[in-house]
């Protein structure tokens, strides 16, 4: 190589030297070093436009928006005419009735009218036959009964042929007699005789709630105002006491005995007026005890 040529080179090196220093940046002052292979985390961003102006809009119905939340009312159940659940009864019984053993002085004022008491052999145990008894004979001599209008009086019998028999009686017995036009466990009266129907004797109605005592009266006294004469009455006014010949067994809502007797006529015509009386045993509930 000659000496020119090695010149050359060498002022070219220079000069390639000078220009790549003047193309880098010098750090700026205060400026951290730079990790060379630091990693870089990503990052979601929410990027929402702003407008430029203000206006005001109106959003667009949209059949998939959602309803407004619907208001559900709590309606009240209305007791209806099923039996309550309660302690097993039997459903058979012999078909025979023994009169329970007892009398009672007369009650009342006007016209005597004999009972006696009488249970079905093989429906309840021999324990619940003097508190059957007993309960007949209380319901009958209440001032809030029969007796208020000083029409009536009672006497209880256990040997003479009574007026009317008052009769505990067993589920199948009770239904063969008072018929199966009405799906449900009742009570009646027929010919001179009141059968009382066991199962709602121990279990009530729903009309009564928890007030077996109550009902057991109410039955008492409903089927004895059949055999005096006294039909079937409805709910005079809302919240009044039901009138004790309305059939509160099944209820004591007009709507609710409305829907019960529609398709069997029990010698009322019950109107649908929203009227709803509360429980009552009595035939005259107003007179003191």
């Amino acid at each position: 190589m000659t000496a020119g040529r090695i010149v050359l080179y060498v002022l070219a090196a220079a000069l390639a030297g000078v220009t790549i220093g003047l193309l880098k940046s010098p750090p700026q002052a205060g400026s951290p070093p730079q990790e060379a292979h630091s990693p870089v985390a990503a990052a979601s961003i929410s990027v929402r436009a702003v407008p430029t102006t203000t206006t005001t809009t109106t959003p667009p119905s949209s059949s998939s928006s959602p309803p407004p939340a619907a208001v559900v009312k709590d309606v009240p159940r209305r007791p209806g005419p099923e039996l309550p659940p309660g302690v097993p009864v039997r459903a058979q019984g012999e078909g025979w009735w023994r009169t329970v053993a007892g009398t009672t002085a007369q009650v009342g004022t006007g016209e005597l009218h004999t009972y006696s008491v009488e249970v079905e052999q093989g429906a309840v145990l021999p324990a619940v036959h003097q508190a059957f008894a007993q309960t007949v004979d209380s319901a009958l001599a209440d001032p809030r009964g029969w007796t208020a209008s000083g029409d009536v009086s009672f006497r209880r019998v256990d040997v003479a042929e009574p007026d009317v028999r008052i009769r505990l009686t067993a589920t199948e017995t009770a239904r063969a007699i008072c018929g199966f036009d009405l799906p449900y466990d009742t009570s009646c009266y027929r010919e001179g005789v009141v059968y009382v129907s066991a199962p709602r004797w121990f279990r009530g109605a729903e009309s009564f709630g928890g007030d077996l005592e109550g009902y057991r009266r109410y039955v008492v006294n409903h089927e004895v105002g059949h055999f005096l004469g006294h039909g079937h009455e409805f709910c005079p006014a809302d919240g009044a006491p039901a009138p004790v010949m309305m059939q509160q067994t099944f209820s004591v809502s007009n709507d609710g005995l409305a829907d019960v007797t529609a398709e069997v006529p029990q010698g009322l015509a019950v109107p649908r007026d929203g009227r709803t009386c509360t429980p009552n045993p009595w035939p005259n509930q107003g007179v003191a005890r």
